[in-house]
């Protein structure tokens, strides 16, 4: 197959859904028919509808009044760290929380406790460096996990060391209207790569309990993860982290290699030789190339050990059969 015309970005003659719903609604950047690839950690996903950027929490509000109001198909984007984008033009309003939820405080406590607080918008690889800053431990677990606040706090992001919900004293949400509810830790489940939020809920920031840590012992905790991270994660391939959940007891990835899977590819993707639950684009993958191996390891794993395997990664709802 012809690597230019697998690529190629196919635009629709004329848009389905009416642009003058941005009427009235000022501190919003619209992007046109944009193109996911640039937006998600696969590097794949042809172009969206429409692409919005809220530069404040009001402007947020005010654009998820409208979408209810006209019933807009709408998906809240995050990082794009742990999702599939479809290959064809997508008909809907993804939003980007980067610049509404942005903010990022550390508050000293009585008694000698520290909170920080962190917009749903704000990058993983920044909070760690404001706690490296501000002598901050806690959350070293997340060096080298991309992808935002928000995502982290949605799958309950972690490793064998800590999660999220580990550190996690209340998280403010918002519905698809506008509404604002607030949720204290002990209101939230927080299980196994899911914190239990309310479906459909947008995340836009969360309270972090913290502690005081001397920055040599941070920074050495951080080198000697990601020291592991590297010798066995393929961490500077293009990829979305762990395909699919661990199932109680087993180990997916294992699971995947004893079914002789490593290296297998389909086109450009290709479960890497490094870690076997990590689908990794090795230049030109599809959605569709993804997609179709995903499915070939979960049938593979399913036919000979009788494992039904859970995806960790969310595929959107416009890829067909997904």
């Amino acid at each position: 197959m012809n690597h230019g015309s697998r690529n190629r970005i196919d635009f629709p003659a004329a848009d389905r859904l009416d642009r003058s719903f941005i009427d009235g609604l000022p501190g919003i950047e619209f992007r046109w028919w944009e193109p996911l690839a640039r937006h998600t950690t696969f590097r794949v996903g042809g172009p969206v509808w429409c692409l919005a950027r809220p530069r404040d929490e009001d402007a947020l509000e005010s654009l998820m009044k409208r979408v209810r109001e006209r019933s807009i198909p709408c998906v809240v984007l995050g990082g794009g760290s742990n999702v599939l984008a479809p290959d064809e033009p997508w008909e809907v309003l993804a939003v980007q929380l980067n610049l509404a939820c942005c903010g990022l405080v550390v508050e000293d406590l009585e008694g000698g406790g520290v909170q920080v607080h962190a917009g749903a918008g704000v990058g993983l690889s920044r909070l760690l460096r404001c706690c490296l800053r501000s002598g901050l431990g806690g959350l070293e677990f997340l060096v080298g996990i991309p992808g935002s606040i928000g995502g982290a706090l949605v799958m309950n992001a972690g490793t064998r060391d800590g999660c999220m919900h580990d550190v996690l004293e209340w998280v403010e949400l918002m519905d698809r209207g506008g509404q604002r509810r607030r949720l204290n830790v002990s209101e939230i489940p927080g299980g196994y790569r899911s914190m239990g939020l309310p479906e459909g809920w947008i995340v836009l920031r969360a309270c972090l309990n913290l502690r005081r840590t001397p920055v040599a012992r941070s920074k050495a905790a951080m080198r000697d993860i990601m020291k592991k991270r590297r010798s066995g994660q393929p961490v500077e391939c293009a990829s979305a982290g762990c395909v699919f959940k661990n199932p109680p007891s087993l180990s997916a990835g294992e699971l995947i290699d004893r079914a002789g899977l490593k290296g297998f590819r389909v086109g450009d993707a290709e479960v890497s030789t490094k870690h076997a639950n990590w689908i990794i684009n090795r230049g030109r993958a599809t959605a569709s190339d993804i997609l179709c191996l995903i499915r070939h390891i979960e049938g593979e794993v399913f036919r000979m050990f009788g494992v039904s395997l859970e995806r960790e990664i969310r595929v959107l709802e416009s890829q067909p059969g997904a």
